[in-house]
């Protein structure tokens, strides 16, 4: 059992040490880039959408380690915040992201006014992608922390 909690934490660690990485690193693309914001955006968005991806696989690694301890009600709680991240995750690639590119006005964002009805609508789904991140984030940490709580079947930590 112990080797399944280790698969779990690795993998919601590698999954929420990912998003957080790219999170603090994200305004060093930017920088990079200076003032070609599209090229910096476009690669962002490139990243994200592996970043989602490997989630996925993540997720569905955790899952499987985690459901053979389902005795423990800490367990059963980190089943829900695992849930809930790979439901966010599917979310953000099924619909989020489909809704950004039908939002990607044709020109660089930069080249529209922050009220033309264009750059709103795109900041609108770039806004709502970053705080479900940030929500997926939180559920992920949720599983990693309660962790160290959940007893295994012989009720051992």
């Amino acid at each position: 059992m112990r080797a399944l909690e280790a698969v779990t934490q690795l993998a919601m660690g590698l999954w929420v040490g990912a998003a957080a990485g790219f999170a603090l690193g994200a305004p060093k693309i930017f920088a990079a880039f200076g003032s070609d914001r599209q090229a910096a955006g476009d690669l962002a968005g490139d990243i994200i959408y592996l970043l989602n991806n490997a989630g996925l696989l993540l997720g569905a690694v955790a899952l499987l380690a985690l459901l053979p301890r389902l005795r423990s009600g800490v367990n059963k709680a980190r089943l829900v915040l695992l849930l809930g991240c790979i439901g966010i995750a599917l979310t953000t690639w099924l619909y989020i992201f489909p809704q950004m590119e039908r939002a990607q006005p044709p020109e660089p964002i930069q080249n529209y006014a922050e009220t033309d009805p264009l750059r709103v609508a795109y900041n609108r789904w770039h806004t709502l992608s970053e705080r479900v991140a940030a929500a997926g984030m939180l559920l992920g940490t949720g599983v990693i922390v309660l962790g160290p709580f959940a007893e295994d079947r012989r009720g051992r930590r």
